[in-house]
């Protein structure tokens, strides 16, 4: 295949097969090292990827597609429009949005080997091909970017000005010269709600994350216990975090257009009703994990490391009220956990008595900090209720709710 309509006719076919599937993108770029790929070597050296250590060991793969399919001369890329509705539960925490139903890395692949072999049978030539998603190590947004499906925001995202952010990516690695797109050109303008937004401040520079400081990554990507430094950020966020994102104005329900999802079981399936609350992730087992949550995008970070997010978040929380409530009795908030249990109860029961052993030295002008509440009549509850007035059940129940935020 060497003539120009030949060329031509054969990424038309392309084109047509991945919108048969559902892509609402498709553009093409050269099989070569995409513009702005220096920048992705100069942030794993200056070792912004945090613990993403195998970025490292696919760094010099990735502007290549040749390292992937002997004679690849061009890549088709695709783009897949994703759930745009916030994953909230009841309890306030959420879900980065792209998680919702079925594992796309699945779903994208299959979709797109389907339009990859109908193109091949309809060419024809025995042409060869390689089907990638994002678990393949290939610059997916260089590469996107360069076949013209959107630019590459201040927030790292490839943006399209239709679609916005919401997008996930796949390609088409083919060893037939196709002709290439052009790309569209930067939008983003003096705009800079990401950058400001993100409440870690990851951002060192326009589209230069430090993974270190990234929500996403802590809750995704990190492997074992959480630093303590890192925990109160956590706050709601279970799986990744949609910040800089929703801030985006090219995200702007009122500017997107959608139309209508080809696949709607992906974009529905796993909504809000029935997310599981922070409590629930806590003391949800190995099996129902596999039954529901298996076959998604959570099982990324697994069911341990959910809930070791969650666990960490609250212990933080837990740490932040004892410094914050400054007349809080210390037996009281044994009460406080007697009464309100997770299902981590012997760890938080060990971590009361460390949290206790760690400040019974402390004490104010009249003796052992207490939480007054003058002028109130004793109650059920009271932790002397002869001598001092102190709180009955009912503000222990509240103080429970302050200090571990349910």
């Amino acid at each position: 295949m060497t003539g120009r309509s030949d060329r031509v006719a054969a990424a038309r076919i392309f084109r047509e097969e991945a919108e048969r599937e559902g892509f609402s993108r498709v553009g093409i770029a050269r099989a070569q090292e995409p513009p702005g790929f220096a920048r992705f070597s100069d942030w794993i050296a200056s070792g912004r990827n945090a613990g993403m250590r195998y970025l490292e060991r696919t760094a010099g793969v990735r502007s290549s597609p040749e390292n992937l399919l002997a004679g690849a001369r061009s890549v088709v890329c695709l783009a897949a429009a994703h759930r745009t509705a916030p994953l909230t539960a009841a309890d306030g925490s959420r879900i980065a949005r792209y998680a919702a139903g079925p594992d796309y890395h699945g779903t994208l692949r299959d979709r797109a080997t389907r339009a990859a072999r109908a193109a091949a049978e309809r060419i024809g030539d025995g042409i060869r091909w390689r089907v990638c998603v994002d678990s393949t190590p290939i610059a997916e947004r260089s590469f996107a970017a360069a076949a013209g499906l959107g630019w590459i925001g201040k927030n790292g995202c490839l943006i399209d000005r239709e679609l916005g952010s919401w997008l996930l990516l796949a390609e088409i690695v083919t060893d037939v010269d196709l002709p290439p797109d052009e790309p569209v050109a930067e939008m983003c303008g003096s705009c800079s709600r990401c950058l400001e937004s993100c409440p870690t401040d990851a951002f060192v520079a326009e589209g230069i994350l430090d993974a270190n400081r990234c929500l996403a990554y802590w809750t995704i990507e990190h492997r074992g216990a959480i630093p303590d430094d890192v925990k109160p950020a956590i706050a709601e966020n279970v799986f990744g975090c949609d910040i800089c994102q929703e801030v985006c104005p090219w995200n702007e329900p009122r500017r997107l257009r959608l139309g209508q999802p080809p696949h709607p079981h992906e974009w529905e399936r796993g909504g809000n009703a029935g997310l599981p609350t922070r409590a629930q992730w806590l003391s949800m087992g190995p099996g129902e994990w596999r039954r529901r949550f298996g076959a998604t995008a959570l099982n990324r970070a697994g069911r341990r490391g959910v809930q070791r997010r969650i666990d960490g978040h609250h212990h933080s929380a837990v740490d932040e009220a004892f410094e914050d409530i400054l007349d809080l009795d210390l037996e009281l908030v044994g009460q406080v956990f007697d009464r309100h249990a997770f299902s981590e109860r012997d760890e938080l029961r060990d971590r009361r008595r460390r949290l206790l052993r760690r400040r019974s030295g402390r004490s104010g002008p009249s003796g052992p900090r207490r939480f007054w509440r003058r002028g109130a009549s004793t109650g059920p509850g009271c932790l002397d209720g002869t001598t001092r007035d102190l709180c009955g059940s009912q503000e222990i129940d509240r103080i429970a709710r302050e200090i571990l935020r349910e």
